[in-house]
């Protein structure tokens, strides 16, 4: 497939909106093809939703491969691995399919599964990557999932499967390969997601070049053990950032979101800090990258199993986040700066009883203030909010139907200082009655201390940026050309210098 400029199906439907439902707000910007939460690559009015992220960084672009959530001709053939790419984070090239699945029975590249990508000292470019065939062992392979490999001659533009590269492990989980170049050692390692009786672990072997045949990749054993459950660790991915050793893994388990573990020393024991996840459950298989002097996390955020409604399902949109790193090695999320620039431009917002939306303050009753309907541009929000007491929660809502003061729409970014959390819902019913939350992230308040909060939304996706410390991304797909208001429900907060941007 020839490359061709990116254009996200959210963005095409903006167009469409834009033409055919309301003419655009009057200080509204152009923003052309640029996207914050891109999707798989597009045929004509046809997307594929992107599942797990595969980032390489090389020579100042950075090449998002991953699963694209699309099948042949049977549900055995599924997710080939696609690639877009950026240099600047708003806007991608669609390259197309890299490595594809083949559509025979007996192949234990039935389906693709995760992988990594490196470059090797020749130029060449290698990708080692996770062949699966839900049969496999039905039709006499050892197991159904093995470590595979292929590589690129041609800077990225083709690739040559290694056809007798079959790494089998002990198992049929057995995936996700992380290859990486130990310079002190002068060996390439390989973490791979496995089990080791009935506890999840991540194993590491070990090679003297990339063109190594499977065989001579030697088993080093057990490089990190769950600590913290029996789930499997997935996506696992390990870098060195500013003397710190980093490893970042997803949980597939109950909480559903991507955790590190840090290292002070390269041979020491792995640490944790008290908040260990990066985003929420909105943000899975993230993976660690370096660009330069950059640190970089990307994931996906899933569709939702119930329409507007529902649960995290699998597949969806592109999400990156900048990291910044603590003195103390602690990681934190921040927004891309790239994108924090490029949508800076502010436009005007109005409450519904026409003041120009700046502040709010609410007192320790419930109350909104409805605010006109959200447009459908890219848009960022920023505001500082003081609060000073702990009896409930404030934030937006989302999704209403109308212009309206003290009522909640369908979804809402709430700041929980009453259970010490930034939580979403996309299921209220009503003041009382939130449902259950769709994602969360632990995070402790103080009375009186001003708080920095930053917003990008695009389409169905938002992620709130809270105090350059934690972050929350989410899916609400009654956002766009809906009203919204800022509450607050059981606290005395005070909003101030909000500010919009496109």
């Amino acid at each position: 497939m020839n490359k061709k400029p990116f254009l996200t199906v959210i963005a095409a439907l903006t167009c469409i909106c834009a033409a055919g439902c309301a003419a655009p707000k009057k200080n509204s910007v152009e923003q052309g093809e640029k996207t914050v939460f891109p999707v798989s690559m597009t045929e004509d009015t046809v997307s594929y939703s992107m599942g797990d992220v595969m980032p390489f960084y090389d020579g100042g672009v950075m090449n998002i491969y991953h699963l694209q959530n699309s099948r042949g001709t049977l549900s055995l053939f599924y997710h080939p691995i696609s690639r877009i790419t950026t240099s600047d984070f708003v806007n991608y090239t669609d390259c197309g399919v890299a490595i594809n699945y083949e559509e025979d029975s007996k192949s234990i590249d039935a389906a693709l599964g995760t992988g990594s990508f490196i470059k090797d000292k020749e130029g060449n470019f290698h990708c080692f990557y996770t062949g699966h065939n839900d049969n496999g062992q039905d039709e006499g392979l050892k197991f159904n999932e093995a470590v595979r490999h292929a590589v690129s001659y041609d800077n990225q533009q083709t690739w040559v499967k290694d056809e007798e590269f079959i790494l089998f492990g002990y198992e049929n989980d057995f995936r996700d390969p992380y290859v990486y170049y130990d310079a002190d050692e002068d060996l390439y390692n390989m973490l791979v997601t496995t089990r080791d009786f009935g506890a999840g672990v991540i194993k590491r072997y070990t090679a003297d070049s990339l063109n190594a045949t499977a065989e001579q990749w030697r088993d080093n054993g057990i490089f990190f053990r769950n600590d913290a459950g029996n789930y499997n660790m997935e996506c696992p991915s390990y870098i060195e950032y500013n003397g710190y050793y980093y490893l970042a893994y997803s949980e597939q388990g109950e909480n559903r979101v991507t955790h590190y573990r840090y290292k002070t020393e390269k041979n020491g024991g792995w640490k944790r800090f008290e908040r260990d996840s990066i985003d929420a459950s909105g943000f899975y298989a993230g993976r660690l990258e370096k660009a330069e002097d950059k640190l970089y996390a990307f994931a996906w955020c899933a569709n939702l199993t119930g329409g507007s409604t529902g649960e995290f399902d699998w597949g969806g949109n592109l999400v990156a986040h900048e990291i910044k790193q603590l003195s103390n090695g602690e990681l934190c999320a921040v927004m891309v700066s790239n994108v924090k620039q490029t949508f800076s431009k502010q436009v005007s917002y109005s409450f519904i009883d026409g003041e120009k939306i700046e502040s709010a303050s609410f007192g320790k009753t419930f109350s909104a203030k409805g605010a006109e309907r959200l447009a459908t541009n890219i848009t960022r929000i920023s505001f500082k909010f003081s609060v000073d007491d702990f009896g409930g929660n404030f934030g937006i809502t989302f999704g209403l139907d109308g212009k309206y003061n003290n009522r909640l729409g369908a979804s809402a970014v709430a700041f929980d200082a009453k259970n010490s959390r930034l939580v979403c819902y996309n299921g209220i019913s009503s003041i009382v009655r939130y449902g259950k939350p769709l994602a969360s992230v632990p995070f402790a308040y103080t009375a009186g201390k001003e708080y920095g909060v930053d917003i990008i939304i695009e389409g169905e996706i938002l992620t709130v940026y809270l105090d350059d410390t934690v972050c929350l991304t989410a899916r609400f797909p009654d956002m766009r050309r809906k009203n919204f208001a800022f509450y607050s429900n059981g606290n005395q907060v005070n909003f101030k210098d909000i500010a919009f941007y496109e």
